[in-house]
């Protein structure tokens, strides 16, 4: 008999996001320094719970809540300019629209991936004076 050979490859997921700085700065233009930063760290720990619901809820099969949560989490985002993250919270209830589970899978997935490094960049950010 021939020789088997097993071969696992090991794939480095990483996604590139940034941030859209000029929400940023409207943030600050419109409430000033102290409440824009208020406003900011809110938004973010908001964006991080979302997250954490959206995988609750595939977990759950609850798809109308993932739908729901999803959305908010899209404006959200895009009001922080947070644009990747807010495309694929978009991909995600285009998704369930279709409906399409397996890419819904997938795309929750990615959510949590680009969620994360949106939440770091955004952590930094606004750490950074404004």
């Amino acid at each position: 008999k021939g020789k088997r050979m097993s071969l696992v490859s090991h794939l480095k997921i990483s996604e590139k996001v940034s941030i859209h700085a000029e929400s940023f700065r409207l943030l600050q233009n419109s409430l000033g320094d102290v409440a824009s930063q208020d406003v900011i760290e809110r938004a973010i720990v908001e964006v991080a719970e979302r997250i954490g619901s959206i995988e609750q809820s595939l977990l759950l099969s609850d798809l109308e809540h993932l739908r729901k949560t999803a959305r908010g989490l899209a404006a959200i985002s895009q009001q922080l300019g947070l644009l990747a993250l807010a495309r694929v919270a978009q991909d995600a209830v285009s998704c369930i629209d279709k409906p399409d589970i397996n890419a819904l899978h997938a795309v929750t997935h990615r959510l949590v991936r680009v969620g994360d490094a949106s939440l770091a960049a955004a952590i930094d950010g606004a750490a950074l004076p404004m």
